[in-house]
């Protein structure tokens, strides 16, 4: 039995899935990969055309019909216009195929409990794939490569090249398409598959299984930083603070494991660095669907701004309505124009990018700018509460109130809305 066979064998010994996707392109290594798994698993074949090669396209996708008919597997299709998509917007071609696909993959496994997904990358993937995250920096996590297991997601073939799959296919007296496209250098990955790597193993004939090597020990102290990285964030979504001094040794590898688990792209490595020796109040702002919000240089520490729960009890409001205005003010009681509050009025957790239009100044003002003249601690923030109605902030309570539906003299109605803290 062939090498290659023989580890999907020995696979279905380890593993007993009630069905295993196999994502197929029409090219040797998933369509090899569909059949030595349909030997041994359930298997649903999951095919993208993304009509980006014309009538070729649509002939691989034709190829997989008959293939998983003759053999009776079920074939699921994907079609997206991609190139139509494209002309419309930029974006990158290569990352949104990859947000497609695994968005379709995705869909299939949360609706088939106990599945599995398994992908046709090899050895020479993996090579080119150290060479990519090489030259963008990537960092241990990118270096390591892919894992031959990754949640749901299994990879069987990575310890083989794509010469020992061809001759595998040619065993097994297999046809396949060749995507044209592969040989054409206008992609990163085609320049490293077709051109840089095969000039460096011409020098250097044991590159190959060097990188191999390497690359299975990184994935070894990867497994070790992501641990360690995992229990410092827990901690740190606790504490929030660390002391400068601490962080000075804090090693690149365990900032872009940081960061690659908050949801942070790395290239704010240099900026999140340089703020171990900004002056205080220096901050930096992250995306907003990261997991991490923003790191903040306090005196003697860098605070790290998480989602975190209210820990203080939620205002109780008391609302009446008055007949005339008092005559002096206070932060806790507003006067509203009745006619100017829209819809119901609640009270919630003040979040990023909240804006307030505050008495007693010209334009808006950001309710973090709020806290921060007022000098209110960071770990005490995210204890503030914000009075709202249906489309506006009315009040940072305890700091300001929103000028928008103040109450005039004029004013027909006036809603007396009294904030007791609890």
């Amino acid at each position: 039995m062939n090498p290659v066979e023989k580890a999907i064998q020995k696979l279905a010994g380890e593993i007993n899935p009630k069905i295993v996707f196999v994502a197929v392109s029409s090219g040797v290594d998933s369509t090899l990969l569909l059949e030595l798994m349909s030997t041994y698993f359930n298997v649903v074949a999951l095919h993208v055309n993304y009509k980006l090669r014309g009538d070729e396209s649509d002939q691989d996708q034709a190829f997989l019909e008959a293939f998983c008919a003759k053999k009776n597997i079920p074939f699921l299709v994907k079609v997206h216009d991609l190139k139509a998509e494209l002309s419309m917007k930029a974006k990158n071609l290569q990352n949104r195929a990859r947000e497609i696909r695994y968005e379709f993959f995705r869909e299939n496994l949360e609706n088939n409990t106990g599945s599995f997904l398994f992908l046709g990358h090899h050895a020479d993937d993996q090579i080119e794939t150290f060479f990519i995250h090489y030259f963008r920096n990537s960092g241990i996590a990118g270096l390591s490569g892919m894992k031959l297991k990754n949640g749901l997601i299994y990879r069987p073939f990575l310890s083989f090249s794509k010469l020992e799959l061809l001759e595998c296919a040619k065993e097994k007296n297999l046809f396949w398409r060749e995507d044209q496209s592969n040989s054409k250098n206008i992609y990163l990955r085609n320049r490293f598959r077709n051109e840089i790597i095969p000039a460096l193993t011409e020098q250097v004939p044991e590159l190959k299984s060097s990188i191999l090597t390497l690359m299975s020990i990184l994935q070894e102290n990867q497994a070790l930083i992501q641990q360690e990285i995992s229990v410092y964030i827990s901690e740190l979504t606790k504490k929030n603070s660390v002391l400068i001094s601490d962080l000075i040794d804090f090693g690149d590898e365990r900032w872009i494991e940081l960061l690659r688990q908050t949801n942070v792209p790395t290239g704010f490595l240099i900026e999140i660095k340089k703020l171990l020796h900004s002056k205080k109040g220096a901050r930096l702002v992250f995306p907003k669907n990261a997991l991490l919000h923003a790191v903040i240089r306090e005196k003697e520490e860098l605070f790290f701004e998480f989602d975190k729960e209210v820990t203080s009890a939620k205002p109780n409001l008391k609302i009446s309505i008055v007949t005339e205005l008092p005559t002096s003010y206070n932060k806790q009681d507003l006067y509203l124009d009745d006619s100017k509050i829209d819809g119901e009025l609640t009270v919630r957790k003040w979040s990023r990018g909240d804006r307030i239009f505050p008495l007693g100044i010209t334009g808006s003002k950001l309710i973090s700018d709020v806290l921060t003249d007022a000098k209110v601690p960071h770990a005490q923030r995210y204890d503030q509460w914000v009075l709202c109605d249906g489309s506006k902030l009315l009040s940072c309570i305890g700091f300001c109130i929103d000028r928008r539906a103040i109450a005039t003299a004029e004013t027909k109605k006036i809603r007396c809305i009294q904030i007791k803290q609890s």
